[in-house]
């Protein structure tokens, strides 16, 4: 039996365990009845709401959605040039670089503190020492 559109959508959403509320809320749709609708076969998807779920998970081969053509998932390669913006940048990279340099920073921070500290820890160890060396005197 040839599936159709709607039932390889619901698929994908068993698939990523993403329920028709939270697509609804993606899609930005008043009630969830629609895609209820959609997953039941009682309601074609529309254009642009197939357009907006590829866009929406850059994962989700479209091909595979509209023609039952090739795996349900697109190629890692594909989905990083897919999460590109239009200026060529990976938005997920981009975060994680952001991310990155921010606890590369923390550990600067931390690497001073510990300097600091062990430099303190060297003055006590001194005065220790010259204290001890003082009443053996």
């Amino acid at each position: 039996m040839d599936m159709t559109i709607n039932q390889r959508l619901d698929d994908f959403l068993e698939e990523k365990y993403i329920s028709q509320e939270e697509l609804r809320s993606q899609l930005g749709l008043k009630t969830r009845q629609q895609v209820s609708n959609w997953i039941n076969c009682r309601e074609k998807i529309s254009e642009k709401h197939i357009i907006r779920i590829v866009e929406l998970y850059p994962e989700l081969n479209a091909n595979w959605l509209i023609t039952n053509a090739g795996n349900m998932f697109n190629d890692q390669k594909i989905v990083r040039h897919i999460n590109r913006n239009a200026y060529g940048f990976c938005e997920e990279c981009i975060k994680k670089e952001q991310k990155i340099e921010y606890l590369q920073e923390l550990i600067h921070q931390r690497d001073q503190e510990i300097k600091l500290l062990n430099r303190e820890i060297g003055k006590l160890e001194d005065r220790l020492t010259r204290r001890v060396e003082n009443k053996e005197l």
